[in-house]
C-alpha cells in the first residue's frame, strides 16, 4: 500500500454543509484513507488515498459528480 496526499481546489465557494458531503463521499469511495477541509480556506480539500487501488483523477471526477468545477493541485 502506498499512501499519497494531495490537495483539490474546487473553484466554487461552498459552506461547510457541502464540503462535508463531499468529503464523506469520497470516504465512501475505494481506498481513500482521509479527507478533509479547513474553515479559512474551504475552497482546498486534502485528501490521502491508497495510490495501487484508485487514481487521483478518479477522486477529482467524485468530486465534480457534486457539480463543481475541481482540479487536482498537489501537495
Amino acid at each position: 500500500m502506498e499512501t499519497i496526499d494531495f490537495l483539490v481546489h474546487i473553484e466554487e465557494t461552498l459552506d461547510n454543509a457541502a464540503l462535508e458531503a463531499i468529503e464523506n463521499s469520497i470516504l465512501d469511495g475505494k481506498a481513500v484513507a482521509a479527507a478533509s477541509h479547513h474553515a479559512n480556506n474551504p475552497h482546498i480539500i486534502q485528501v490521502v488515498y491508497d495510490s495501487s487501488v484508485t487514481h487521483a483523477s478518479d477522486i477529482v471526477q467524485a468530486i465534480r459528480r457534486h457539480g463543481v468545477t475541481a482540479q487536482a493541485v498537489g501537495l
